[in-house]
């Protein structure tokens, strides 16, 4: 149905030419309903995780999704005029095993988050950190923050934060949400340091081997 509405709202732009209003309405029917097919993608990405269904464990180095992250939101990255730059503490770097579709999911949740919250001239940065045999990714940005009362809630489904209204980053409320399952799938955590005006400092930690059990 939405594949539908979306496509009748692009067919009804070619029939002739429209006012200003009617093309303002189509295209807020097309915003609305992109924003609705996101909703429902993210609530089946969410039930297939939580459901318990079986990781696709695959060995490659730790950088490797950072690459690809970076790949990925690029585009969105220039269009806000943020910078994207990577941080990595240690030069040799070990392969991890791990679903990696899910985990270059989790880590560009993380990274169109960031995105989103940093005004335009910002960085966000992706970081790596060895820590015996586990692995952290840290995405880090200067943009508006978190206040210590959202943080407590953040990973919870539908959440959003007090001052995302400001901004206009209409979300589902289900991205960060989708990280904390996948980050538990895999043994790992997910948490947050940030301050208000200053910026946040997202911490996912997973282990460099899944248990055999």
């Amino acid at each position: 149905p939405l594949a539908l509405i979306q496509g009748y709202t692009s067919m009804l732009q070619m029939l002739g030419d429209l006012n200003e209003q009617q093309t303002s309405f189509l295209n807020k029917i097309s915003e609305e309903t992109e924003k609705i097919s996101h909703l429902v993608t993210n609530l089946l990405d969410l039930g297939r995780i939580e459901a318990g269904v079986g990781l696709q464990l695959d060995i490659k180095p730790v950088d490797d999704v950072v690459e690809r992250v970076i790949a990925a939101a690029q585009v969105q990255a220039d269009q806000k005029r943020v910078s994207l730059i990577t941080k990595f503490e240690q030069a040799t770097l070990p392969p991890i095993q791990a679903d990696q579709a899910l985990l270059q999911q989790a880590l560009f949740n993380l990274v169109d988050n960031a995105i989103k919250f940093t005004d335009p001239g910002g960085e966000v940065a992706i970081g790596l950190r060895l820590k015996e045999d586990r692995v952290e990714y840290i995405v880090e940005d200067n943009g508006i923050g978190i206040s210590p009362a959202d943080q407590q809630n953040l990973f919870e489904k539908f959440f959003r934060v007090s001052n995302q209204q400001d901004l206009d980053e209409g979300g589902s409320g289900l991205g960060l949400a989708i990280v904390k399952s996948i980050a538990e799938k895999h043994s790992g955590t997910v948490h947050v340091e940030s301050q208000l005006g200053v910026g946040s400092k997202f911490f996912l930690e997973l282990p460099l081997r899944q248990s055999q059990n």
